[in-house]
């Protein structure tokens, strides 16, 4: 069918934009900061993101609680996770600013060879450009998307910036992470650790994180993975034998958040494999750990990620930007 995309729609009163081709149907939100409302995978007949059963997409203010207004999908969060001062004494909003800023968006491309549609911020309080480029090409399981950053000010500033793509999971599901290190953070339940908890990733005391609990097992948690040794995450429905991952540059991203839900935090069922800058949460202590970007008046940090949707494996030793996959 080739790559179309369609500017036409509108959800619970804002502007949707899909981008489509065989393989993938994106729906994007410019005035929720370019949120990924969807992402379906067409031969499998689902959408791989986690929708809130409780919380329909809407605009909310600056300084909202993320956890408040989240009604699921894909944001990016930048330039931090948990609630922050920045080095100037500015309080920064629980998962960065993006997520509450009206994108301005232009297509670039309609098909059919591909699709690609640009997506400008400009952050209110962190002095920031943010440009990403989405490009979906003739019958390709890929999701390309480019990314910019630009210091657009006076000062140079301190950041972690995450993807945070929400997946839709059953106990059929497995995370696959290429990491050999692991962290407890936030925690519920007692099952998954408690903060501050290591171990050597997958095995917490026994217990596969890799496999995903299910809904009965009443606990949450957050880990921080860590030593990389390649930049992929893979999501997979072993039951399905199908699943959706990301690559990226693991000398941007060196560390993959693990949010994991399994019933034990306001009622929900869902699971992040999410590709950080750096942590943990709040972006001071990060700083303070050394382990935060800095981005100087004038500099620019440009990256691509890749999101592929895969199928016939029950778990993924490699996942590729080209959609290859290595079961």
């Amino acid at each position: 069918m080739g790559a179309r995309v369609d500017d036409r729609w509108a959800y619970n009163g804002l502007r949707v934009i899909r981008l489509e081709n065989a393989r993938l149907a994106v729906d994007v939100m410019p005035e929720l900061g370019g949120k990924i409302l969807r992402l379906v995978d067409k031969r499998g007949d689902r959408d791989v993101l986690w929708h809130s059963p409780r919380v329909e997409p809407h605009r909310a203010e600056l300084h909202a609680n993320f956890d408040d207004h989240w009604p699921g999908g894909w944001d990016e969060a930048f330039p931090g996770g948990a609630p922050s001062p920045n080095r100037y004494g500015d309080m920064l909003p629980y998962m960065g600013e993006l997520w509450t800023t009206n994108a301005e968006h232009r297509i670039v491309r309609t098909g059919p060879d591909a699709v690609e549609l640009e997506l400008v911020l400009q952050t209110p309080i962190t002095p920031a450009r943010w440009t990403r480029r989405l490009v979906l090409e003739r019958d390709d399981p890929v999701l390309r998307i480019d990314y910019r950053l630009e210091n657009a000010g006076t000062m140079p500033f301190d950041y972690n910036w995450g993807l945070h793509p929400v997946a839709a999971i059953s106990p059929a599901h497995r995370f696959d992470v290429p990491a050999k290190q692991a962290e407890v953070d936030e925690n519920g339940g007692g099952t998954l650790g408690v903060k501050g908890d290591r171990y050597e990733w997958p095995d917490f005391n026994g217990l596969d994180v890799r496999r995903a609990l299910g809904p009965d097992a009443g606990c949450f948690a957050l880990h921080y993975l860590t030593e990389l040794r390649e930049g992929w995450v893979a999501t997979t429905d072993t039951g399905a034998r199908r699943g959706f991952g990301l690559t990226f540059d693991r000398d941007v991203f060196p560390v993959v958040w693990l949010w994991m839900v399994y019933g034990g935090w306001r009622g929900y069922y869902h699971a992040i494999c999410e590709p950080w800058t750096g942590y943990p949460s709040p972006l001071a202590e990060a700083v303070e750990a050394g382990r935060a970007r800095i981005l100087d008046p004038g500099g620019v940090l440009e990256t691509s990620v890749s999101a592929v949707v895969y199928e016939g494996v029950e778990s993924v030793s490699r996942l590729g930007a080209d959609g290859s996959v290595a079961g």
